[in-house]
């Protein structure tokens, strides 16, 4: 279904698609022009409601409410900074009637200067006539006078140019900072929702793992202080593998827990386990660890104490081919070939 509008139906993300397939009512040119301030996190959003039991109405008309208020909120911005340029511009051309209105007044102080020049040119000649001593003396305070008066216009000068300089520079950086600002705000809505769509699905490997699966709710048993035996297949679950310089997941944990991102583009050696300030306590005991005493399990990537990281293990799966510290809980596991404790 095509409707003619700010945004086309099919550059709409997958969720917002299907909420509006879902509406009784079906929808408007208005409601189109409105779509375009859909953000990702709405989408996300959209998607989880569809799984439960509200019905597309009323999601859409809160939502249809957060985008119209998004709208005004444009429009005042874009009228703010139209009022900002022209601002700016009646402050270039005030700026170049002051400029215009100094020159002339210099201009006419010059003359002035160039006048009483030659009325000293005429008293000094006169001067001359007289005597050789007043004549020298004349030339003396002329040439004095002279120098300061040109002196004074030289500094007048130059401290006009340096003012123009600095007002200039001061517009300048007004008018570039305002179309920084401009284009940041344009970035911001972005022409297709779906790609941004898409990019943050595949950001979130673990929460979106098939894109073609259906929206439901199921229900998860929560196994994460069962006994040993039924965590066996959660202990590698309990933190997701993450970037922390450039905030790719991981499905499974790279070579050596190093991101390979980071590594191929800046040759940084980036660790995705499990960040050391997202926990003050072991993971397995939970007692309390301190800076020299909390490790990383090479195996599960979880931070752990010195008591609960005693084994260790070789896991050529993840390029570990030396015997390497893992938890009491993977080396329980039995599942790392040429365990030694």
């Amino acid at each position: 279904m095509n409707v003619k509008g700010t945004i086309r139906f099919e550059d709409l993300g997958e969720p917002v698609q299907r909420l509006l397939r879902s509406l009784k009512g079906g929808y408007t040119e208005e409601d189109m022009a409105l779509l375009e301030y859909v953000s990702v996190k709405d989408m996300a959003r959209i998607y989880g409601e569809m799984s439960s039991e509200r019905h597309a109405e009323e999601i859409w008309e809160e939502l249809r409410a957060a985008l119209k208020v998004r709208q005004e909120k444009a429009a005042r911005r874009e009228l703010e900074l139209r009022n900002r340029q022209r601002q700016i511009e009646a402050d270039r051309e005030a700026d170049e009637r002051a400029r215009r209105e100094q020159e002339a007044l210099e201009e006419a102080e010059r003359q002035a200067a160039e006048a009483r020049r030659e009325r000293h040119e005429t008293l000094r000649k006169i001067r001359e006539e007289q005597a050789e001593e007043e004549a020298a003396a004349a030339a003396a305070e002329e040439a004095a006078l002279l120098a300061a008066e040109e002196e004074k216009l030289r500094r007048k000068a130059e401290k006009r140019r340096k003012r123009q300089e600095a007002r200039e520079r001061e517009l300048q950086e007004q008018q570039e900072a305002l179309e920084a600002e401009r284009k940041k705000h344009a970035a911001g809505t972005s022409a297709s929702q779906k790609k941004a769509w898409e990019e943050y699905v595949a950001s979130h490997p673990l929460e979106f793992g098939n894109g073609n699966q259906s929206i439901e709710q199921k229900h998860v048993e929560h196994k994460l202080r069962a006994p040993p035996s039924a965590t066996t297949d959660l202990l590698n679950r309990t933190y997701t593998p993450k970037c922390p310089n450039c905030a790719t997941k991981f499905m499974s944990p790279p070579k050596e827990w190093d991101c390979p991102l980071c590594l191929r583009r800046t040759r940084q050696h980036i660790k995705v386990w499990q960040p050391d300030d997202s926990s003050s306590e072991c993971m397995i005991c939970h007692a309390a660890i301190g800076r020299f005493s909390r490790h990383h399990c090479r195996s599960c990537g979880r931070l752990v104490c010195d008591t609960c990281s005693m084994a260790k293990a070789i896991i050529p799966a993840l390029g570990f081919n030396a015997a390497t510290k893992i938890c009491d809980d993977c080396a329980q596991m039995g599942q790392r070939p040429k365990e030694t404790f």
